[in-house]
């Protein structure tokens, strides 16, 4: 299903935003400044006036008038040039200087004088600064101005045809070669400057990326990167999604859509070939969603979103992939310059994820060396201290002067010596432990301190919350300590198994109790490992008879 929704996670700043503005997305407005025309059409200038020049130079031009009107409009010519604004007026003015060149011709003896030269300077000038139609329009006012100098020359008509095709072509020529020039310089100017803006974007990027705390955002932020480097110029929408497999079926981790568009769909993995195809070999694909080769699923995705193109590039960082980062197209391939910019942005993405992994190891590190440094504080003072307390009441009782006080005390001394003994365990542990690690080990140290026989019956891989785990471990260290003090069991049996639930099972071969009646420990431990087993959903069950032991179960759904 498709729905309208805003965007959460990570955004992008105002810099990176900038920064990874495509071309087509910049609009600015360029002013040319006095200086600039005048550098500009300074060349053009000169040659024209070394024309006019050289048309006076003697024996000088056989039609004075003619001269002086073509030297009248070519100062008008370029005052306009000059204090005008360029893009606005440039065909009065070039108008106006191919009328001043053909008086000039006519002054010194038509077409065959040789200043027909100068009508290239306007040729070129438009083809250099003006557009393609502007320049045709040029063309076609010198070779009618050339056949306006043939016509008021009527004694060199001869030649007249065969020179305008030669010029036309001449000019022709130079507009081409020139406008192809300009296109050349213009795309690798572009080029350039869009190399120059990816940098900047991404090295933007990298700096935002470095700063995220979490795999999310990352993510988060790589899509909105790819919507807006990545994408292709001009597209409708730009989308691009951030997707992860998880046995055989895509999610969707993380996507960003301009119109706001989110898919919840999923669906699996071989249905979406492209996709498959990247997974399978690691490396970037690129390809067409037709609906005819998609599952039902991903067919409902791409009529509600209109995708048929995309690329899709793998995210492997330290060599393992974590999800797939991909940019859409609507009826149009994806170009390869873009598939370029998701390629570099995947890139990006590998690095920052690796960078937070190993923060993350650095940090696990670092508290699990504060956790082990603690452990041997308590195992060198507070337990210590812990086991003298208690060997120390015991005395009077081994000599037959002991007073229930002093045994109470005892207990209480080895209640809390078991309760170190077990945080130090704890916190000394190199990585944190399973569910049957903890059993076996704490049914293990009990059992080896209050000399009983303990048989383990125990399901591996159980992944259960940690306060569920230590409330389970008291259970298991209450009904040991009562089967050995209360029960003078020798032998006790603890089972893990995993079914619909989690369910812990002690059982020992003591004298037993009626558990109608009162029980040995005068019922408080009973409570306690009951309110323990409903703290976390649990069920607790006791079965006990005289000389038959006991059995206690807790089931954990």
């Amino acid at each position: 299903m498709v729905r309208m929704s805003t965007l959460d996670g990570a955004h992008l700043d105002d810099e990176t935003l900038k920064a990874t503005r495509r071309p087509a997305d910049i609009r600015s407005v360029q002013t040319i400044s006095f200086r600039d025309r005048l550098a500009r059409w300074l060349p053009f200038a000169a040659v024209a006036v070394v024309g006019q020049i050289g048309a006076a130079w003697p024996p000088g031009p056989t039609n004075l008038a003619a001269f002086g009107v073509s030297s009248v409009l070519l100062v008008v010519s370029a005052c306009m040039f000059v204090f005008r604004p360029i893009p606005r007026t440039w065909l009065i003015r070039v108008a106006i200087y191919i009328t001043s060149v053909a008086f000039l011709m006519i002054s010194t003896g038509g077409v065959s004088s040789g200043l027909g030269l100068l009508l290239l300077v306007p040729v070129v000038g438009v083809a250099l600064y003006g557009r393609r139609w502007e320049s045709a329009i040029l063309v076609a006012l010198v070779v009618v101005a050339l056949l306006g100098v043939s016509l008021a020359t009527p004694h060199l008509m001869a030649a007249t045809a065969r020179r305008l095709i030669l010029f036309a072509a001449i000019a022709t020529m130079f507009s081409v070669a020139i406008h192809s020039l300009r296109d050349l310089l213009t795309r690798s100017n572009e080029r350039t400057g869009q190399l120059l803006r990816q940098e900047k974007a991404l090295n933007a990027a990298a700096r935002q990326l470095a700063l995220m705390v979490d795999p999310p955002a990352i993510t988060s932020l790589g899509t909105q990167l790819a919507a807006h480097m990545a994408s292709p110029s001009g597209a409708e929408v730009r989308r691009a999604s951030y997707l992860l497999i998880d046995d055989g079926v895509v999610h969707m981790g993380a996507q960003f859509d301009e119109s706001g568009m989110m898919v919840e769909q999923s669906w699996p993995l071989h249905e979406h070939r492209p996709l498959n195809e990247a997974v399978l070999t690691g490396r970037p694909v690129v390809g067409r969603l037709e609906l005819e080769d998609v599952g039902p699923a991903l067919r409902a995705v791409l009529d509600d979103t209109g995708i048929t193109h995309g690329a899709w590039v793998p995210v492997c960082p330290d060599g393992e992939l974590h999800g797939v980062l991909g940019i859409v197209t609507r009826g149009v391939p994806v170009p390869t310059e873009c598939v370029e910019r998701c390629v570099a942005l995947g890139h990006l993405l590998e690095l920052a994820l690796s960078n937070w992994a190993a923060h993350q190891k650095l940090e696990e590190q670092a508290a699990t060396e504060e956790r082990r440094r603690i452990a041997r504080e308590l195992h060198d003072g507070l337990a210590h201290e812990l086991a003298f307390i208690a060997s120390m009441t015991r005395r009077p009782s081994r000599d037959g002067n002991g007073s229930l006080e002093l045994r109470q005390l005892a207990d209480a001394a080895d209640r809390a010596l078991d309760e170190a003994r077990r945080a130090i365990t704890v916190l000394s542990a190199a990585q944190p432990q399973s569910l049957a690690c903890a059993v076996a080990q704490t049914a293990e140290d009990l059992g080896e301190r209050l000399n009983l026989v303990v048989h383990l019956e125990l399901t591996d891989d159980i992944e259960i919350a940690g306060d569920v785990t230590e409330n389970l471990l008291r259970i298991l260290r209450e009904a040991m300590t009562n089967a050995a003090k209360h029960g003078a069991s020798s032998r006790v049996t603890v089972r893990l198994r995993q079914d619909d639930g989690i369910r812990l099972v002690v059982e020992d071969d003591g004298c037993g109790f009626d558990p109608d009646g009162t029980s040995p420990s005068g019922g408080f431990g009973l409570l306690s490992m009951r309110e323990r087993a409903e703290s976390v959903g649990g069920l607790f069950n006791l079965h006990s008879a005289p000389s038959h032991g006991t059995r206690v179960e807790v089931a954990v759904p």
